[in-house]
């Protein structure tokens, strides 16, 4: 008898319409959203085939919007924009090529840039993105505010779990939001490409990934406490499936070995179409997300910000860290004082936090808009939450198959030489401080830093105990 070797993850992510038979045998089929993303071409050489596939898949005789930056990325014949825009046009494809940002500042996806890019976009056949996570999530929105337009993902880097979804993160009234959007068409990801990237990217793509081992337990939680029903098990597995193997290659990351980044590439690959089929970004985005926003928010678009990803890496240790104590809390019978606030209580604690960031008050009006659903619903959970001692251990128990410890995820930023502290990126200890005690107050999502909240061990005190612990793992500030 012949036992079938398991799937590794580029393959399994080049198995769209495998994956899509999955999803309709998966007990949770009912409650997600179809599989919307077309195909992903992953390996040595595709960058060659993307002038066929914007010709299969362009609808009208309009022009190719090539969406991107102003930097340079390197391929092997060259750089990667410039070839592509070579070969549309000796495919005989007519191109309009619409930079975002400049060359010494990242590309933010705020309104006027999204107004830029579908303004410049209108009439066009097909666009083209071509880049970073940022460009992806404006490609993906302009995709769908003109009409359904076929939209081909060019990822030039393993950096994030973005490309493969149909959400974009937008700076909404100055605050960080997801934002459904569209599915791409085609992922190509061209392995001689991400090879060549700057090593730091797909760094960033490992700090990424480590949000698998606390963000799905976040959202196990959120079902626990009455406040999100849609937690899927398939997702969470899909979410993981090959992220072991990613850390167990770590530092190929760092040495840019070729199977080490095509494993990286396909495990972002699978995370990003968890999110999609979930329709949230749930099973990859929790504390270490909504922590992550907060210090994205606070930068001032002026010199090159910290890569998304290497933030995520160092504040999925936190979380870790976090989930350690709220776990020790729990079983020594935390549960039984569960704070509930007055709503004027935690509007004055909401727009508090975010005062100094936007004295106009707009920020801290659209963050309590969403903290208040969240904090209406922990109210009108409050009978069955009188149960939460007792049904914990059963829970506990669960949740110890989903996350990781956090010497092992500081031990998977070492190997691939990625940053295990957030002021190595260049964010000060208060500004990072501010982000980790306060992002929970941003959204309406649920987090283990909710619970501790709730709990009362999230106060200053709590903060700087965790940062603390964090500093003695070499982590943290």
């Amino acid at each position: 008898m012949t036992v079938a070797r398991p799937l590794t993850a580029p393959e399994i992510a080049r198995d769209v319409a495998g994956l899509r038979e999955q999803l309709a045998l998966t007990q949770d089929a009912a409650a997600l959203q179809p599989l919307g993303l077309g195909g992903v071409m992953l390996g040595t050489g595709v960058l060659g085939r993307v002038a066929d596939v914007v010709a299969e898949l362009r609808r009208t005789e309009g022009d190719v919007v090539l969406l991107a930056d102003r930097r340079p990325m390197a391929s092997a014949n060259g750089e990667v924009k410039a070839t592509v825009a070579s070969a549309l046009l000796a495919a005989g494809l007519s191109v309009r090529q619409v930079p975002l940002g400049d060359e010494r500042a990242d590309v933010r996806a705020d309104a006027k840039t999204l107004r830029q890019a579908v303004a410049e976009s209108v009439g066009a056949s097909l666009v083209l993105s071509v880049g970073s996570g940022t460009v992806v999530d404006i490609g993906k929105a302009v995709s769908a505010l003109l009409g359904q337009l076929p939209h081909v993902v060019v990822q030039t880097a393993a950096s994030v779990n973005g490309f493969a979804d149909d959400q974009s993160v937008l700076l909404v009234d100055g605050v960080k939001h997801t934002t459904p959007t569209r599915w791409p068409e085609r992922l190509p990801i061209d392995s001689d490409v991400v090879a060549r990237a700057p090593v730091e990217l797909n760094r960033a793509g490992l700090g990424d990934l480590l949000a698998t081992y606390t963000a799905p337990a976040d959202w196990m939680l959120a079902r626990l406490v009455g406040q999100d029903d849609r937690y899927s098990p398939f997702t969470v597995g899909l979410a993981r499936a090959h992220v072991d193997a990613v850390l167990e290659r770590a530092d190929g990351i760092h040495r840019g070995d070729p199977e080490a980044l095509e494993l990286l590439a396909g495990a972002l690959t699978l995370t990003g179409i968890s999110m999609g089929v979930s329709g949230c970004t749930a099973p990859c985005s929790g504390m270490e997300h909504t922590a992550s926003h907060l210090l994205e928010m606070a930068e001032s678009g002026g010199a090159p910000a910290p890569l998304h990803g290497a933030k995520v890496g160092v504040l999925a240790v936190l979380a870790a860290l976090l989930w350690a104590r709220v776990r020790s809390v729990a079983r020594s019978g935390g549960l039984h004082a569960l704070r509930f606030p007055p709503a004027g209580e935690m509007e004055a604690r909401v727009r508090a936090a975010f005062a100094e960031l936007d004295p106009s008050g707009q920020v801290g009006e659209r963050c309590w808009q969403d903290y208040s659903r969240k904090l209406d619903r922990w109210h009108a959970a409050r009978e069955p939450l009188a149960s939460l001692p007792a049904r914990w251990p059963a829970f506990d128990a669960k949740i110890d198959r989903l996350l990781a410890s956090p010497e092992r995820l500081v031990a998977a930023l070492r190997a691939a030489r990625a940053p295990a502290r957030l002021t190595q990126l260049g964010i000060r200890d208060a500004t990072a401080r501010w982000a980790v005690a306060n992002g929970h107050l941003m959204r309406d999502r649920f987090t283990v830093a909710d619970l501790a909240f709730f709990m009362g061990i999230w106060e200053e005190r709590d903060v700087d105990a965790l940062l603390v612990g964090a500093a003695r793992l070499g982590a943290g500030l």
